[in-house]
This record gives C-alpha cells, sequence and structure tokens, in this order.
C-alpha cells in the first residue's frame, strides 16, 4: 500500500512526488513511457509566467488571465495561481532548475513576451525550458530513497472500493507494457498528472502518448469533465510535410518580435487585434486558418529576419538548429508555420485543492480542469499551474493520510489477459479518428459537422464494444484506443452543447457570445 499513487510523470506529476517524499510519505510514480520521455513538459519551449520585477503585478497577470480566458476563468483559482508565482520559482530552482538570467546581473531573470501578456515575465532556460525542468526533477526524484519509479505502465482503470458507504479511489489497474501482466496498485490517495489529449487531432505539437487516456479513466470511476471543448490550437508549429513529429515554433520567437505574413509579405494580424502578431492564441491561429482558407496555400510565415542573427542564436538555439537541419536559416529566411492542436483548457474537474469529486482522485496538469484556463489559456501559465495545483493537492492529501489506515481492497478485476501484439487496424482506426477530429471539431466547427462526429464516433464506440473477446486475450491497442475514442466522444459532445463561439470555442453557426452560456458545461457520469 502505498501514500500516493502517481500517474504520469511530468512536472505536475514529478511535482506531487518530490513535495510527498520530502516529508516522508510512499511514491510511486507511474510513466506511461520510458522516464526521460517525451512527455509535455519535455517538450514545452516557452517558459513560465510570473511576476518578477517592478512594474508589474498580480493584479496585471490576473486582469491578462482574465481577458485570454474570455469569462470563464474562474477568478479565485487564478489568484491562487498568479500569487503564488514567485514561490514556485524559488521551489523549482531549489530542486535544481536553471532559469536564463541576462548577461552581467547576476539575481536578474532573463524575461520574455508572450501573446495575451502586457508585461515581459516569462521565465525560460533559452528555448528548452521543459527539458531543462524536466532534467532537475528527474535528478532530484532520483535522489529521494521513498519515490518509486515505474516505466512502460499503463493504467486500465482506476480501482474503487467502499469506505465508509462511498465510493473512494483507493489505487489503479495496471498494465505491465512489457510484459502484459495486470496488477492491482493500491494507494491511500492517487493523483492523476497524465496530461492532455492533442494527439487525438490530426495535426498536433504534442507527443504520442497525449491521448486522452486521464479523462477517459476518471469518467469511468465516477468523475466530472469540464471545459472539454476548448482545445488551444497553438498557431505556429512549422509547417514540414515530411517530419514524423509536429515541431513547435515558440510564442517567445513572436514576442522577440515575429510578425506573421503572408506569401506577398502583407501582415495577417494587421486590422485583427491591437496586439496583432501577439495577440491570444485562439485569435491568431482562426485568423490564420482563415487566411489559409483564402488563398489556398499550405503555411502562413514567420518572420524575424529583421533581428540580429547572434540574438536569434542566443535566444532560439533549439528553434534555430532544428529550421537549419531543414534548410531554413532563420536569420535570413521566414518560416513556415500552421496552427497544430496543442492544449487541452478542460478535463478532470478539481477543486481548490485538486481534488476531484470522486475522494481519493486529485488531477493536476493539464489533466485537470482547475478553472484557471477558461475558454483560453494565457501563454505559460501551464507550467505554474502544474506546480501551483500538485503543491495544494498534496497539501491536502497530508491533512487525510494518517486517517487512512484501513483502505479496503478492492474485488479481484475480472477480465481476460492482456496481448501486446499490435494491430493494424486499431492503427488505422486511430488516424481515421485523427481525421475526424481534425475536419469536425478543429479551429473552425459547425454544428452538422459536430453532430457528424458524434454519430461516427458512437457507431465505432458500439463496434469497439463487440471487438472485446469473449476468449482469449485482449488486445492492449484496443485498450489504448477505447481511451481515445471515449475522449473524443466527451470533446465532441461538450462542443456540440455550446451554442456560442467563445474563446478556442468558435462555432460558425453561432459566431457571436451570449450571456446566458457564460458558464461551464461539465459532463457527469
Amino acid at each position: 500500500m502505498y501514500d500516493v499513487l502517481v500517474i504520469g510523470a511530468g512536472i505536475a506529476g514529478l511535482t506531487v512526488a518530490l513535495k510527498a517524499a520530502a516529508e516522508g510519505a510512499r511514491v510511486l510514480v507511474l510513466s506511461k513511457t520510458v522516464r526521460s520521455g517525451i512527455g509535455s513538459t519535455n517538450l514545452a519551449q516557452g517558459g513560465i509566467a510570473t511576476v518578477t520585477e517592478t512594474g508589474d503585478s498580480f493584479e496585471s497577470h490576473f486582469a491578462d488571465t482574465l481577458e485570454a480566458g474570455d469569462g470563464l476563468c474562474k477568478p479565485d483559482r487564478v489568484h491562487i495561481l498568479t500569487e503564488a508565482g514567485p514561490a514556485t520559482i524559488h521551489q523549482l530552482e531549489a530542486w535544481g532548475v536553471q532559469f536564463s538570467r541576462e548577461s552581467g546581473a547576476k539575481h536578474a531573470f532573463q524575461l520574455a513576451l508572450e501573446g495575451g501578456h502586457s508585461h515581459r515575465r516569462i521565465l525560460h532556460a533559452a528555448d528548452l525550458t521543459g527539458k531543462e525542468i524536466m532534467r532537475a526533477l528527474l535528478h532530484r526524484v532520483s535522489l529521494m530513497s521513498t519515490i518509486e519509479f515505474l516505466e512502460e505502465q499503463f493504467v486500465e482503470d482506476l480501482a474503487l472500493a467502499k469506505v465508509s458507504g462511498i465510493s473512494r479511489c483507493v489505487g489503479a489497474w495496471v498494465v505491465d507494457r512489457k510484459s502484459a501482466k495486470r496488477r492491482l496498485i493500491s494507494a491511500r490517495a492517487t493523483v492523476l498528472c497524465t496530461g492532455g489529449c492533442g494527439k487525438l487531432w490530426l495535426h498536433s505539437t504534442n507527443p504520442p502518448l497525449s491521448t486522452g487516456d486521464g479523462i477517459a479513466i476518471a469518467h469511468r470511476a465516477g468523475a466530472i469533465l469540464e471545459d472539454l471543448e476548448f482545445m488551444q490550437f497553438h498557431p505556429t508549429s512549422l509547417f514540414d510535410p515530411h517530419a514524423k513529429q509536429t515541431f513547435l515554433i515558440s510564442e517567445a520567437v513572436r514576442g522577440f518580435g515575429g510578425i506573421l505574413k503572408n506569401d506577398l509579405g502583407e501582415e495577417i494580424m494587421n486590422g485583427v487585434h491591437p496586439l496583432r502578431s501577439l495577440a491570444p492564441r485562439d485569435i491568431v491561429a482562426r485568423a490564420i486558418h482563415k487566411e489559409l482558407a483564402r488563398t489556398g496555400k499550405p503555411c502562413v510565415w514567420l518572420d524575424v529576419t529583421h533581428r540580429s542573427a547572434k540574438d536569434i542564436r542566443l535566444h532560439f538555439p533549439n528553434i534555430y538548429k532544428h529550421c537549419l537541419g531543414i534548410g531554413i536559416d532563420i536569420a535570413k529566411q521566414w518560416i513556415p508555420v500552421v496552427p497544430a492542436a496543442h492544449y487541452m483548457c478542460g478535463g478532470v474537474r478539481v477543486d481548490s485543492w485538486s481534488r476531484s469529486s470522486v475522494p481519493g482522485l486529485y488531477a493536476s496538469g493539464e489533466v485537470a480542469a482547475t478553472g484557471v484556463h477558461g475558454a483560453n489559456r494565457l501563454a505559460s501559465n501551464s507550467l505554474l499551474e502544474s506546480v501551483v495545483y500538485s503543491v495544494r493537492a498534496w497539501t491536502d492529501i497530508k491533512k487525510s493520510l494518517s486517517k487512512l489506515h484501513n483502505i479496503p481492497i478492492p474485488d479481484k478485476k475480472i477480465s481476460t489477459p492482456i496481448s501486446l501484439l499490435n494491430s493494424s487496424d486499431w492503427n488505422k482506426r486511430n488516424k481515421e479518428l485523427q481525421a475526424l477530429m481534425w475536419s469536425q471539431c478543429g479551429i473552425v466547427r459547425t454544428l452538422q459537422g459536430l453532430e457528424k462526429g458524434i454519430q461516427t464516433v458512437t457507431q465505432w464506440k458500439a463496434e469497439l464494444e463487440s471487438a472485446f473477446p469473449k476468449r482469449g486475450k485482449v488486445p492492449l491497442a484496443l485498450l489504448e484506443f477505447r481511451n481515445r475514442l471515449e475522449s473524443a466522444a466527451f470533446i465532441l459532445r461538450a462542443a456540440h452543447h455550446r451554442r456560442e463561439s467563445r474563446g478556442l470555442h468558435y462555432l460558425l453557426d453561432c459566431p457571436e457570445k451570449r450571456e446566458s452560456l457564460r458558464k461551464h458545461y461539465s459532463i457527469k457520469p
């Protein structure tokens, strides 16, 4: 029996683990991939937003977050987020994270500007902030004797048991992806940190493992989901038709002075928004979508050639090197860019202490709907949110650990064995699902398209249920596709319900905002 089971090994999961282990808790961290992995945190380029200098303020960061969230942020959660910023940076530095600093200024952070922010407040580690954070946190975890780490684990379902007559999460049923063995892992508290679901879409900056596992298994356990209609499409992913993985061009490049242009060199954001190329992401992504639809071109361009080559290489060494590797010198040439699915603003509904609606189950990071992001995430708030709300999860967990000595063990899971044999049929169906989500639930949506998507996914769900073998082994690929399909169904349902355009959800049939819909849409079990 573990004190804390952490499902997911990005910044949110490792923060919970480190805070819990520092106070003597026995912790198990499960990773869907290998420890160093290719998770979303590791791919994060931009940075972490917080107030660090005079002239900026918590009030300003709060106001910028609410403005981006388009009327759906939960103000109390945003206050918690912004005011915890400096302490969060102090904690990350104590764990060994090294942020970029100005040359000749020992204590001055090198601050970047990103879309929607009224001040330079983005702390970063060059353009590999997430990689630096993961390096430091994984090293710190390796020093903690009370943290166990299991790699290549697939969580099939959460484990439930009655405690004082109430259904409670008491761990998870886990499948080892190497041996195909299933086992129960019991824990007094379980924290979901499984990331997002960007890989449900055809074009995404997310790693392959971001397929919505967390929201699917949480809902099957009885958790309420919220705000799933709000998927953020990053405006500037590198247009490279030959790439296997979409490469992100950080928003910081536009904060550095990058200008979005069409083939003729015209600024596509001129007249669209006062902040032009630094407008909030939903506005920029729709403007690019509109420009591509108008011209029939495959991409637009991001021009940073007016900045010195030395400064470009200094601030964006990774982006410069990657682009140069495919023949683009961004100091001399425009960067071809297109929008791509990037960040899930909704997820498992939690309170201000990261508690889900299921006792014993917490959620933090991209899988959680804290209410901080509302209808559109402000750039670089996500890494901050992951640390702040993971710390709050542990703060709440430790209050109840002493009362949870006699957690019952759930009945043995009755299920057929697991097969690791890959199936081309499920791979093909997954690609079909990605294409459906991109065409029917993308940057711009219609009620007819959403209805078509719901009908198709409903049909596929019926086919999936009949595909579960009554005898023999269940393919692990089938279990993984079940999570993708259930998550897609929740998202389509939420998008169809919101009969207005708000933030990241743009509905051609209902382009105006409606005051009657200025509320969160929850999906209950």
